[in-house]
């Protein structure tokens, strides 16, 4: 049977269109080419043996007998022997250079001709004609489009979420009524553009130590580029329209209906413009070339309405060049299509093809495990090389498939029939074809499966023959770990180079009968690696290194500003190293403009701030002030005054320990209206600027009052106006927390005034994040050691009130801690982790990893990787995107946010000297 099974394996049907053994094991095409030549031998008996001595042409006969029989039983690179001999013929006959420029126009009068004849490149043409600008691909008589969609990280999803996903993508085949390609090509990480921008963007950074640490960052992406070649798979999904479907758009409404039907599969798709299109077709047919400065969509030439191109210097606009069309029908010139998305020269050899600056050979998959899983083309999609992977699939209508299999299988019982009746054993692989026929003919009749003609093609590109040859055989054996048999498609690497590219055209037309769950099972959009920057693509304006990706050396490129909401959560025990993965984050947000803050219990963060010309507000040191009636800088809202004094009732509570009766909190509140009154402070903007009054002046007026409850009010402030705790607020503010990065040290406070300064503290930052001025500028609140705030009621209050309203104002909150159940064990906790979009996990402890999994849903896998991960390695997690990673750090980098004390004592030791 061709179902899942218990162990979550799926059978894959027998080639139920093999040919049928008619006579002496030999199939109707070999008994074929015997008959024609034993035809022949007779033919040249009758017509030589009265000529030609009889042992010679016996000896004639027996070589020419060798050589058909050879020809027709034997096998050569997965196909019959007189089919790869015919191949080799028509290779003979066929050009060996192909160009995409017009050689074959008259030769102007004024040139000189050559006194010898020069043999000129052949006109080189595509399966497609052209590209109409809404993205509609014409070839012949139908119509395609193409729809773009990012990969699916299977390896890490539970098994009741593998299967749902396959379940999925097995519906969308179902719903296939025309042939569509799914290309899934490695295309190159575009660091160096990244490196580029970084490096010009640095001059104007405020502080040099800061400008210096992003130019080596910069320096860091193009060696990571050079040194690693880092790749990323880019999923194209072609669709074809019926032979008989008409109207406008038609394929633009199918590739529609594709987006539409996988966005159940939690990835991102859309359907690509003309620009987009040919940009895609260009990097498919040579990786090496780079594109043209001005964006994805820019093709080389621009095209007239006459069809005839001529040469751009400067960058093209996206809307301009989407409509390419071919000259003259039938003249023979290469297609102007041709001449914009390939390269000018191609070299056709045997055993692989010369495009461009590089090399490409063709493999075609010509055998199938019995059995498979999910994923089961995984080994091949996570080769780490240039491989373009084309799966070409062409649902058969139900009548047809069932017509088919009823013959194949009165096909396949007359073989076992006549097998019988010779006494002979039944050969295994006709039996087991006949029972897959026999299960897909049930299935089909049931309407529980669908059948499909699969065509599964690999191109591999290099940059010389030798890298060629070593790469193919390395994607030979990531095949053979599946027990999926290639072989090169020897002969016919051209048509295998156009099969590839995504134009849904199968030139080989090797084709396999899959059922839906069989094809399904493959999943060709799985791929550990998270979406990064191509080349060509519009800088990201957010986007960061966080590492690289140890199950297939990729980047992993994201961009927190990008989601849904810009929080995120960082969750590891002690020494995992959380403090140096934010540390980077926070460089490498500096390094585009961020405007960062950071509550710091321990001073882990002040060190970067002094290098990078930070402000640190150092809360408890001896001479630092902060007068919490100052009223924010620029702020001319009209309610500015009324929420300063709703923040001074919370302060006052929080100093209490309570909060006051309500005759006291009606004395404070004439008090606090009456101090900014005596200093000239009203409700007009115009007054803000003068000198804000202290918590002494508040305590005066306390007592000046008439009232009992202010009276007492003000002793039970005496503390914190004369006493131990007033050292923070008996004068005023000696330092006002701007710049691109303020860190706010906790570490000095007391425990009796750590509550007070750390609301001092958040509340500074949530005026700074509030401010109208700043809310076009994106700002990053760190929050380390969280679980000391959430503690602390206003602490998680702020974290709340943070993670909700955070995104409207162009900011992002980072919540860090060690101690996860402070966390999750509050219903604020999980409200903080909830509004996370972006999940950061690193080492766990054995005894915390199951309220972890729990709450993020964890995989068993995923819980061994945090058990055992290295300092560093941890696993991002953002939605449907979930991968592992590295944090890597260029020198400069590392040395700012290594907390190791031996490196710091070296580094100590440096400066000395």
């Amino acid at each position: 049977m061709t179902d899942h099974t218990d162990t979550g394996r799926t059978r894959m049907p027998a080639d139920v269109d093999a040919p049928d053994k008619v006579a002496y094991g030999l199939t109707f095409r070999q008994l074929a080419i015997l008959a024609v030549a034993a035809l022949a031998f007779y033919g040249a008996w009758r017509g030589l043996h009265t000529v030609v001595p009889v042992p010679v042409l016996v000896g004639a006969a027996v070589v020419a007998s060798g050589l058909v029989v050879g020809v027709a039983v034997g096998r050569r690179d997965g196909l019959s022997l007189d089919v790869w001999l015919l191949a080799a013929v028509r290779h003979w006959r066929s050009p060996r250079a192909l160009s995409t420029t017009d050689t074959l126009s008259k030769t102007p009068d004024w040139v000189q001709a050559p006194k010898r004849a020069v043999m000129l490149p052949a006109p080189l043409k595509l399966p497609a004609d052209a590209i109409d600008d809404s993205g509609e691909i014409r070839l012949g008589g139908t119509r395609a489009a193409m729809v773009a969609a990012t990969n699916v990280n299977l390896a890490l999803r539970t098994p009741d979420e593998q299967a749902a996903l396959v379940d999925t993508f097995g519906r969308w085949l179902n719903s296939l009524s025309t042939p569509t390609q799914i290309v899934v090509s490695a295309q190159p990480v575009d660091l160096h553009s990244a490196a580029r921008t970084l490096a010009t963007a640095a001059h104007a950074l405020t502080h040099p130590a800061l400008a210096d640490a992003a130019t080596d960052h910069a320096r860091f992406l193009d060696d990571l580029a050079t040194g690693r070649d880092p790749l990323r798979r880019q999923v194209l999904i072609v669709t074809r329209t019926g032979a008989g479907e008409r109207g406008e758009h038609a394929a633009r409404r199918r590739a529609t209906d594709t987006v539409r039907a996988l966005s159940g599969l939690g990835m991102s798709t859309r359907a690509l413009d003309g620009a987009a299109v040919t940009a895609a077709i260009a990097a498919a047919a040579d990786p090496y070339r780079p594109p043209r400065p001005g964006g994805l969509a820019a093709p080389d030439t621009v095209i007239t309405g006459a069809g005839h191109p001529h040469r751009q210097e400067e960058a093209i606009p996206m809307k301009v060049c989407t409509r390419f069309r071919t000259p003259t029908p039938g003249g023979g010139q290469p297609s102007t299509l041709a001449a914009t998305v390939v390269p000018a020269s191609v070299e056709v050899t045997p055993r692989m093809l010369r495009v461009g600056d590089g090399y490409a050979a063709t493999l075609v998959v010509t055998g199938y495990p019995a059995e498979v899983g999910p994923a089961w083309l995984e080994p091949l999609l996570s080769w780490p090389g240039r491989l373009d992977l084309a799966l070409h699939i062409d649902p058969l209508p139900t009548p047809v498939a069932a017509s088919r299999l009823r013959n194949q299988r009165a096909r396949f019982e007359s073989s076992r029939r006549a097998d019988a009746e010779a006494g002979k054993l039944t050969d295994p692989s006709v039996d087991a074809a006949a029972d897959d026929a026999a299960d897909l003919a049930q299935r089909l009749a049931r309407g529980v499966a669908k059948l499909f003609r699969v065509g599964l093609y690999l191109t591999v590109h290099a940059r010389s023959e030798d890298e060629l040859l070593h790469a193919c055989a390395q994607v030979k054996a990531a095949a053979a770990s599946t027990l999926i048999e290639v072989q090169p498609a020897t002969w016919r690497h051209l048509a295998g180079w156009t099969t590839t590219l995504p134009l849904a055209t199968d030139s080989l037309r090797v084709r396999r009968t899959m059922d839906t769950q069989a094809l399904a099972a493959a999943f060709p959009l799985a791929s550990a690696d998270l979406p990064a920057p191509l080349p060509g693509d519009p800088p990201a304006e957010g986007g960061i290194l966080y590492g690289v990706n140890p199950d297939s050396g990729g980047i992993v490129w994201w961009d927190r500003w990008a989601q849904e909401n810009h929080n995120s959560v960082v969750l590891a025990r002690s020494g995992a190293g959380k403090s140096y993965f934010v540390k980077l984050e926070i460089l490498r947000n500096l390094y585009q403009r961020v405007r960062v803050a950071v509550i710091d219990p321990e001073d882990e963060y002040v060190r970067l701030a002094d290098a990078v010309g930070g402000t640190v507000m150092r809360l408890g040191m001896a001479g630092v002030k902060l007068n919490p009636f100052d009223l924010p800088a620029g702020d001319t809202r009209p309610d500015v005054l009324t929420r300063r004094g709703l923040f001074l009732h919370t302060l006052i509570a929080v100093m209490l320990g309570q909060q006051p009766p309500p005759a006291e909190r009606a004395a404070l509140d004439r008090a606090i209206l009456g101090v900014y009154r005596a200093a000239g402070i009203t409700a007009d903007p115009a007054t803000h600027h003068r000198p804000a009054p202290l918590l002494r002046d508040l305590a005066d007026r306390l007592h000046a009052d008439d009232d009992l409850a202010a009276v007492q009010l003000a002793a039970r402030l005496a503390p914190w106006v004369h006493g131990s705790f007033s050292d923070l607020f008996d004068g005023p503010s000696t330092a006002r927390p701007d710049g691109h990065l303020v860190v706010w040290s906790l570490r000095h406070l007391p425990d009796e005034l750590r509550a007070v300064g750390t609301l001092l503290a958040l509340d500074a930052i949530w005026r700074q994040v509030d401010a109208p001025s700043e809310l076009a500028t994106r700002q990053l609140v760190v929050v380390d050691e969280a679980w000391l705030l959430m503690r602390d009621g206003e602490g998680a209050r702020f974290l709340f009130r943070m993670s909700k309203a955070a995104r409207k104002r162009h900011a992002g909150l980072t919540v860090i801690t060690q101690d996860v159940a402070d966390i999750l064990g509050t219903d604020l906790g999980h409200a903080v982790v909830a509004n996370a979009a972006t999940q950061v996990l690193l080492k766990q402890a054995p005894q915390a990893i199951d309220a972890v999994g729990d709450a993020f849903g964890l995989t068993a896998g995923e819980r061994r990787l945090l058990l055992a991960a290295r300092v560093g390695t941890g696993l991002l997690i953002s939605g449907a995107n979930r991968t592992s990673f590295d944090a890597i750090a260029s020198n400069t980098e590392h040395q700012l946010c290594t907390t190791r004390p031996s490196e710091l004592a070296d580094l100590d030791e440096g400066d000395d000297l």
